[in-house]
């Protein structure tokens, strides 16, 4: 049975009446094609563009929450256009790290409002984004995960979400790819949790974006291995490294020489091992340009 909408009085410089229908999702509708045919998305649209319309005039918006999954051919853009939203709604809300970070069979939530979604207690949630309490929604079927209507990615998050803010951190030849591949040494296909760039012994590697040095030393099949944090959760590791030159708590910026790249660890020969973490979880390197 559906629950009646609950009455919220946020605050976005005036007091906007906010009525949030919450459901587990597994009671959340499922928007079965993306198909302009179908009733339920252009319903979905229309809701979008009521409750935009609604926000910028301070009136009640009612938010609600569907589900998509993701078929063979459809691709991040799609799917934001055709559901009227926008690149920090579906991203956030779906703890996406990247526009290439789906795949078919992935189960979406699609809010019919524009907003960010975002980890931690209500009351920081309120103070950062200068709002009330009351005006920050769980997001179904993600534990700690808020939704916040009418706010933005700030560009440096825009920037890593498009894969725009990481330079190449070494010249060199793509030799192996992120994903499944066979792995040289037990000969079997075995996923590839970064990217491999062949370039010659005790070349410069850079660091692919300001952060701050979280890690330095020795790895387990990695080698020697300088790990960065940097912006929005995001994390960068380097690995089969000959040389570090960096120091664990040290600020770095874009460019920065931060090792010489070898073939420590467990390397068939000199390269340098990268990988991109958002959240603790690998995803495919993407550079500018």
């Amino acid at each position: 049975m559906t629950s009646k909408p609950k009455i919220f009085y946020p605050m976005r410089i005036l007091l906007v009446s906010i009525f949030l229908l919450v459901k587990g999702i597994s009671g959340i509708p499922l928007l079965k094609s993306l198909s302009y045919s179908n009733p339920n998305l252009m319903q979905l649209r229309d809701e979008v563009s009521q409750n935009i319309e609604r926000w910028r005039n301070h009136k009640p918006i009612f938010l609600k929450w569907r589900k998509y999954r993701i078929r063979k051919g459809d691709n991040f853009f799609k799917v934001m256009a055709k559901t009227n939203l926008n690149h920090e709604t579906i991203a956030s809300v779906n703890r996406l790290a990247s526009y290439w970070d789906l795949k078919p069979g992935d189960v979406w939530i699609i809010p019919n409002m524009r907003g960010i979604a975002r980890y931690g207690k209500k009351a920081d949630l309120a103070k950062t984004f200068r709002t009330s309490i009351a005006s920050i929604f769980p997001v179904p079927g993600q534990k700690g995960l808020y939704f916040i209507p009418g706010m933005r990615f700030e560009k440096l998050e825009r920037k890593f979400l498009s894969g725009q803010a990481f330079i190449r951190p070494v010249s060199g030849r793509l030799s192996s790819n992120y994903g499944i591949r066979k792995d040289p040494f037990t000969k079997k296909s075995e996923f590839h949790r970064g990217i491999d760039i062949a370039c010659p012994l005790g070349s410069k590697v850079k660091a692919a974006a300001s952060g701050r040095v979280i890690f330095t030393g020795w790895k387990s099949g990695y080698g020697y291995t300088v790990i960065l944090e940097h912006s929005a959760g995001y994390r960068t590791l380097y690995g089969h490294l000959k040389k570090i030159l960096v120091k664990k708590g040290q600020k770095v910026k874009q460019g920065n020489v931060i090792a010489l790249s070898g073939k420590s660890g467990k390397a068939t020969g000199p390269h340098l091992h990268f990988e991109v973490l958002r959240k603790g979880r690998r995803i495919k390197p993407h550079f500018v340009g």
